[in-house]
């Protein structure tokens, strides 16, 4: 990016024009089942594509775009084609209720709503929906001849759906480069120095739909020509996994994630807990601490936390192991960035100094006070008798941020709480809740807990919500709590929270204090779960409209071995926890699921069943196995199965990885179907082999050395000159086969499968299982129908040698597999091949 035009910039458009002209990957999607990733160039043209969808759809500037879907590639493409279009992109947390939604889009009279795969919707009125995965990444478009300057409007951002009316705030292009601009000038310095660790790859948890999110996606990365990676999984396990794997230097999140992340290394590296000696060096920590760097990989060095207070004994926790830790404070009114710690210049417990162009005042009740071209100039009103604030700022042009924070003799500031939630003793001393559940959480036995004011009489009292671990004395807990605060500071009454985890706000996880006061006014009557919570609804998915009660059997429900996996990663997903999949497997009824997700998660990464070949697809065994194909294996495979190939004008029809899914006849139909395809497609097909075959190579007990060696042999034949990889039918290991074969996909290989899982004796085709669907459908690729015949009669699945003689390959069109009925799919599938 040319740094030099950032005193050119008038608009985001600009900054867009620099951003499309970087080299290298620039947004990365690992959905848990394949990684997508796209260069700045492929997310410039989608975005111009976009805009020309936009203008084909009738939409011209200042219409209303609302954005409602999970952070993916496609949401950040989709919103510059928004913004160099002069259309004002309305972003939403996929998590909100669809309620909020359509309150939201009648308010600012959106004319389209883009949804994410993470959203249900319903129909409302004539507004059309559009899908963030329908997106066309080869589309692409002119530049939208649309005037737009620095006043413009880039998007209204709506921050509490309580009222009766939402609250949007207002975004301009200028409010935008008010942030942009210092914080590119700072890194421009320091450039230089990034060389020798590129690419920088940051993770971002943040959600899009907040402006902090937006910020570390799509506006600070292209400054130093980094990387962004999305996940949909937070689950510990996973992130960990992701960071190592993709060597993430950043990851950027709410303290919450920093949370369960110390908690998740505590239990698995019980010296992470211990502090290290006073003037120990840096790589003295590294030393140390090297089991978590290690589980981090050797890249990672910073976390990036902002949208919510980062508790100061948290931060330490990570900075004492020789990670950086970098937080900023700002809002949503401010576009968001205030204040900023310097990456190299970081202090405990600040969130650093303002940004340039920012002034910061501390008001006289220690309100802190903010001014600049970065503040909104309002909230987003349709109706002229609305009572929302309008505009944002006092008499003197300072904006009330509704915090309290303190300010050091080297500018730095520091954060105490929210107005709204000190709470004020009778003495007249000011309390604020996170101080006390610093003190709570840093405690034996409590999980989680929220301090909230409660009136008795005309006098506000401290009050305590807490979460316990089972056999906790609260008694106890309080006494021990009380004998660390100061004597303000006391907790005069407390409160056990029994049904699950403590309200918190969706995407930045802050505790809905105002629920939780209202829970402890209502004298403490038990909280309903939501029926989107349990594990029955979760079933209803996979059952199709089927009862299921704790007795249900899983045999009962028909899943398919990938089918389990899928259950078994929505289940982790939705109860945060980490499943073997051994155990999942032996699970017979629902009542067993339940037992298994109320346990502990497991702290260290479970057992894989399945070794998967990597080693197969190094460049010194690829050019043995091409060299191999043209100069034997294919000549061979000719010279017995005469070939008639049919519908090779299909073929040319693909440009990345598929699936090709055929019927099953022999041991021949690997070399068959290589054999029949264009080498530049043949050189990139890892075909699957049924582990089952192999079992005396991956569980030798109970086999004689004679039968290991030999499956072995055979297991390393197929590997190396086929790239062939195992595929679990009926055992544990489809959740590590979907990884895998995503994988594979995301580095641009296609795979070979047969759905039917097992040779057929008469050549019929059987029915296809649905894991041909679910893998098709999650993993988004097009699947070729593959049709053989003659095969079986060239080597029959009883003889033992082949027999030369005619065969016919046929090759059908690719088709597109969407939705969860994989059973439906695989038909599909099975129709198609049998047509041919």
């Amino acid at each position: 990016m040319d740094h030099n035009a950032v005193v050119r910039r008038d608009t985001l458009v600009d900054f867009f024009r620099d951003l499309i002209t970087i080299r290298g990957e620039f947004l990365v999607y690992d959905d848990g089942y394949r990684r997508r990733g796209h260069t700045y160039e492929e997310v410039g043209r989608a975005a111009r594509g976009f805009a020309a969808r936009l203008e084909d759809a009738g939409l011209t500037k200042d219409d209303k775009v609302v954005f409602w879907g999970e952070n993916r590639p496609e949401w950040i493409a989709c919103y510059w084609g928004c913004l160099i279009s002069g259309i004002i992109v309305v972003p939403i947390d996929y998590r909100s209720s669809a309620d909020f939604v359509q309150k939201v889009r009648t308010v600012v009279d959106a004319r389209i709503t883009l949804i994410g795969d993470d959203v249900k919707t319903e129909k409302w009125g004539q507004t059309p929906f559009w899908r963030f995965c329908d997106l066309d990444w080869q589309a692409d478009g002119p530049m939208p001849d649309v005037a737009i300057s620095r006043d413009d409007i880039t998007q209204i951002i709506f921050t509490s759906g309580a009222t009766a009316e939402p609250k949007g705030v207002i975004i301009r292009h200028r409010n935008v480069l008010a942030n942009i601009v210092p914080v590119e000038r700072e890194v421009l310095k320091y450039k230089k120095y990034a060389r020798p660790f590129k690419p920088l790859r940051f993770l971002n948890l943040l959600p899009l739909s907040h402006m902090f999110g937006q910020s570390m996606a799509t506006n600070v990365p292209p400054m130093v020509e980094g990387a962004v990676f999305f996940t949909r999984s937070f689950n510990p396990h996973d992130i960990l996994r992701l960071i190592k794997s993709r060597r993430i230097s950043v990851l950027v999140c709410v303290p919450k994630i920093l949370d369960v992340l110390r908690e998740h290394a505590t239990r698995a590296w019980p010296e992470s807990k211990e502090a290290p000696p006073q003037g120990i060096s840096i790589p003295g920590r590294w030393w140390r601490y090297r089991h978590v760097h290690s589980a981090l990989g050797m890249k990672f060095w910073a976390f990036v936390v902002g949208a919510a207070p980062l508790p100061p004994d948290l931060e330490e926790f990570w900075r004492r192991m020789g990670f950086a830790v970098i937080q900023g404070y700002g809002l949503t009114e401010t576009a968001p960035i205030v204040t900023l710690n310097h990456p190299f210049k970081t202090s405990k417990g600040s969130v650093g100094t303002p940004i340039a162009g920012v002034d910061v005042r501390i008001a006289d009740d220690g309100e802190i006070l903010v001014r600049g071209e970065n503040v909104t100039s309002g909230y987003y009103q349709t109706d002229p008798g609305s009572r929302i604030p309008d505009p944002v700022f006092d008499s003197e042009g300072w904006f009330h941020t509704g915090d309290i924070g303190e300010r050091d003799e080297q500018g730095r500031i520091f954060i105490k709480g929210r107005k709204k939630e000190m709470i004020v003793t009778p003495e007249g001393l000011n309390v604020f809740p996170e101080d006390v559940e610093r003190v709570l959480n840093g405690l034996g036995g409590v999980r989680d807990s929220a301090v909230v004011g409660i009136t008795q009489g005309a006098e506000e009292r401290v009050h305590a919500v807490l979460v316990l671990e089972p056999g906790a004395d609260k008694d106890a807990i309080l006494r021990a709590a009380n004998s660390a605060l100061q004597d303000h500071q006391r907790i005069r009454g407390a409160s056990v929270w029994t049904t699950g985890d403590l309200p918190r706000t969706e995407g930045t996880r802050k505790l809905k204090r105002a629920a939780i006061r209202e829970w402890v006014q209502s004298g403490e009557r038990p909280v309903v779960a939501s029926s989107n919570d349990t594990l029955e609804s979760l079933l209803g998915r996979f059952t199709h409209g089927r009862d299921v009660s704790g007795a249900t059997t899983l045999e009962e429900l028909g899943l398919s071995s990938l089918e389990r996996v899928e259950l078994m990663i929505a289940l982790e997903d939705r109860f945060q926890t980490r499943l073997d999949e051994a155990r999942f497997s032996q699970a017979a009824s629902v009542a067993d699921l339940k037992q298994l997700v109320a346990q502990p998660a497991a702290v260290q990464d479970v057992e894989e069943p399945v070794d998967f070949p990597t080693w197969n697809r190094t460049w010194p065994v690829r050019i043995i196995r091409r060299l191999s194909h043209a100069t034997w294996i294919v000549p061979l495979c000719r010279a017995f199965a005469w070939a008639r190939v049919e519908g090779r004008e299909h073929l040319r029809e693909i440009d990345g990885p598929v699936i090709f899914a055929a019927n099953h006849q022999s041991h021949m139909d690997v070399p068959v179907i290589l054999a029949a395809l264009p080498p530049r497609i043949r050189a990139r097909v890892a075909p699957a082999m049924a582990k089952e075959f192999f079992k005396a190579h991956f569980f030798p007990e109970g086999f004689t050395r004679k039968t290991v060696f030999t499956n072995s042999v055979n297991y390393y034949l197929a590997a190396f000159y086929f790239n062939a990889f195992p595929l679990p039918q009926r055992e544990a290991g489809a959740r590590q086969t979907l990884t895998y074969v995503g994988d594979l996909m995301g580095d641009g290989w296609s795979i070979l499968i047969f759905p039917e899982g097992e040779r057929s004796a008469t050549g019929d085709i059987k029915p296809f299982r649905g894991g041909i669907g679910m893998m098709a459908s999650r993993l988004d690729v097009p699947v070729v129908p593959v049709r053989l015949d003659g095969v079986d009669r060239v080597l029959h699945m009883k003889s033992k040698m082949a027999t030369p003689g005619p065969v016919r390959v046929a090759f059908g069109a690719p088709m597109r597999l969407r939705g969860e009925d994989y059973a439906a799919l695989a038909a599909q599938v099975e129709h198609r091949v049998k047509s041919l």
